[in-house]
């Protein structure tokens, strides 16, 4: 029997895309740089692929945010601005942003009055708190789960040792875990011995993996639990 779900949220709940193609042109605007959509998806492959090897433990979270500028500055010739300060002011416009994805509302209102509902997260704790408070979601939750607060990354054992250390009475295989990654969220439940539910908003592939249950949008949420 299910008590309790855990759910991530950049890209299951809060839509990161439209949050970071917002920050990056906020980000543009501070340093009197020309931006086009076009550039967008430049900043996307460069981004996945870092939060990939974050994820695999090759790079630290401090590196990840270290590279991520200039590596994308550098591919549009950018080279006298500081990628460590246009970091920074795209991390304060990300947390202005709390773009939700569709169905985030109801299915946490629906989760919410049958579980216990947990956020799990490898974002920036304040900023996440922040952004969940911005689009009105944090009320459905009973606490939120940050790798920050942590010190460990999903899909690291070690992150759901720590987030079953502060919850009493519930056990692994009495818990689910909805999120859009494969690499940090179905990989890591599944190890745990969590049910997990891929959402699979982009009609991807599971790679090997085998998650659970699979959604193409939340609202499904509510045949499976």
């Amino acid at each position: 029997m299910i008590k309790a779900v855990f759910i991530d949220i950049d890209d299951t709940l809060l839509d990161f895309g439209k949050c970071a193609e917002y920050a990056m042109r906020e980000s543009f605007r501070d340093f009197g740089l020309d931006f086009n959509r076009n550039m967008f998806p430049v900043f996307t492959e460069i981004n996945a692929g870092l939060w990939h090897r974050l994820e695999k433990g090759e790079i630290t979270k401090s590196e990840l945010y270290g590279k991520r500028w200039v590596t994308v500055l550098g591919e549009f010739g950018i080279a006298h601005i500081d990628g460590s300060e246009f970091e920074r002011h795209f991390q304060k416009h990300i947390s202005d942003s709390a773009e939700k994805v569709d169905g985030a509302d109801e299915i946490l209102k629906y989760l919410s009055s049958k579980y216990k509902i947990y956020a799990a997260s490898n974002g920036p704790h304040e900023q996440q708190i922040g952004r969940l408070k911005k689009a009105k979601l944090l009320q459905y939750f009973d606490g939120v789960f940050t790798s920050e607060l942590l010190g460990v990354q999903k899909p690291d054992k070690a992150f759901f040792d720590a987030c079953f250390g502060k919850i009493d009475q519930i056990s692994p295989n009495e818990t689910a875990l909805i999120g859009d990654s494969l690499s940090a969220d179905i990989s890591g439940g599944a190890k745990y011995n969590m049910k997990t539910v891929w959402f699979n908003k982009n009609n991807g592939t599971a790679e090997g993996l085998h998650p659970d249950c699979t959604v193409n949008e939340l609202i499904e949420i509510k045949n499976i639990l």
